[in-house]
């Protein structure tokens, strides 16, 4: 009797190990998965970022200096200067309504979403949430309507997240 006993204990002491190195081998697995998925978001958002500062960088890049020249605006007819383009989109730009929209994507988690938009945006939990379920389930939400520079602001914010936003003049409904 004592030997079974013994052959028995060493039967469930073998089944115990077996079960054990199931549950590490699946902790392990799912720590890689885990890491693999940060490690995309990751490259995901530097490969944006770096887009980014390339066209920063081009953008901002000095000229050479070929001496100084003086550029006179340019007149309408009756002879009253006249704002360039740039300046023009700019008025038009601080007097319209501008949404934030963001999108769904397959990197995100809905809780990264969700508290990057509290971080950011200030929502409270429960709109955030909502926020973040509308584009889970729509494919795009509407965070909100804000003045131009700061709904700038609340995109660039959202996109250092590596969430997927974009701006939208109300105007163009």
């Amino acid at each position: 009797r004592s030997f079974l006993n013994t052959k028995q204990a060493k039967n469930n002491m073998n089944r115990l190990l077996q079960l054990l190195s199931i549950l590490c081998f699946f902790v392990l697995v799912s720590s890689f998965t885990i890491l693999s998925h940060n490690l995309s978001r990751q490259c995901a958002l530097s490969n944006k970022l770096s887009t980014s500062l390339h066209a920063v960088i081009e953008k901002e890049a000095p000229l050479k200096d070929a001496g100084t020249t003086v550029v006179e605006p340019k007149t309408d007819s009756d002879g009253k200067k006249s704002k360039n383009r740039q300046d023009q989109k700019e008025q038009q730009h601080q007097n319209e309504e501008w949404e934030v929209r963001i999108f769904d994507d397959r990197i995100n988690t809905r809780e990264h979403v969700a508290r990057s938009l509290v971080q950011i945006i200030g929502m409270p939990e429960n709109n955030a949430y909502q926020t973040m379920m509308q584009a889970h389930k729509n494919g795009l939400a509407i965070v909100g309507r804000y003045a131009y520079e700061i709904a700038e602001m609340y995109n660039h914010g959202l996109e250092q997240q590596g969430i997927v936003s974009d701006l939208r003049a109300v105007s163009e409904h």
